[in-house]
């Protein structure tokens, strides 16, 4: 059985989506659970950030869905959680997925005016019956179409922790956890590698450690994001409002 990805984007009336196209300098990213939703909005510009706060309350408000939590996170974004309204948006994306038997990969990105996802199924006729439904009442365009072979899901589409730091030996991960609580790789940099093995008293050789705890996530992480982005680049897109050819 073949696990089929697809990367696509789209237009239709919808809450966020519009918010994106009236405020196309703002990102935002959406994950749900069913019961509550996870927004984040990213912005450089104040203004036009505290501008859509009010256009966001009032709309939560509208549909009555109670906002559970605001936090900030760093200095240009924020995020909110709220009850979910999946129920309460006419033709919600995520419910022709679900329906259609895909698996939706969150968060969803909306920005410009476009809604941006990802999903698997394991059957073109299931993938075929999503795009002849979301047609009825978007515009789309596929970004890219991934075929992967009859393996493992979770190892094909999750970097897993054992992959990422199971190869580290005990004294690379330790000097990996310093340099990380100690703001090695902020930028600028608020500690040097001679201080961190000052603190956790170990000789300089702990700057060896953590270059090569450093070099081998690099080695595991770059080819997965080479992977994404060739695809990205490669992938031959269907014209918009056209379900792509099986």
């Amino acid at each position: 059985m073949a696990v089929y990805e697809i990367e696509f984007r789209l237009q239709h009336d919808c809450p966020y989506n519009n918010l994106s196209r009236k405020y196309p300098n703002l990102v935002f990213a959406q994950w749900c659970n069913y019961s509550m939703e996870v927004l984040e909005i990213s912005y450089k510009d104040l203004s036009e950030f505290q501008t859509v706060q009010d256009e966001i309350q009032q709309y939560l408000t509208k549909l009555g869905a109670k906002i559970a939590r605001k936090s900030f996170s760093g200095s240009n974004t924020q995020m909110i959680v709220h009850e979910c309204i999946c129920d309460t948006v006419y033709r919600s994306v995520t419910s022709v997925l679900e329906k259609h038997n895909t698996l939706e990969l969150q968060p969803t990105i909306y920005r410009d005016g476009w809604e941006w996802y990802r999903m698997i199924s394991f059957s073109q006729k299931d993938i075929k019956a999503t795009f002849d439904e979301l047609t009825k009442f978007s515009k789309y365009e596929i970004i890219s179409r991934t075929t992967r072979p009859d393996y493992s899901v979770r190892e094909t589409f999750v970097v897993s922790t054992n992959k990422l730091f199971g190869e580290l030996t005990g004294k690379q991960r330790d000097a990996l956890v310093a340099a990380l609580d100690n703001g090695y790789y902020r930028v600028p940099k608020k500690v040097t590698t001679d201080e961190i093995a000052h603190q956790m008293g170990q000789p300089r050789t702990t700057r060896s450690s953590s270059n090569q705890s450093r070099t081998r996530l690099r080695g595991i992480v770059v080819p997965v994001g080479m992977d994404r982005t060739h695809r990205l680049n490669h992938a031959c897109c269907s014209p918009p409002g056209e379900p792509p050819p099986y």
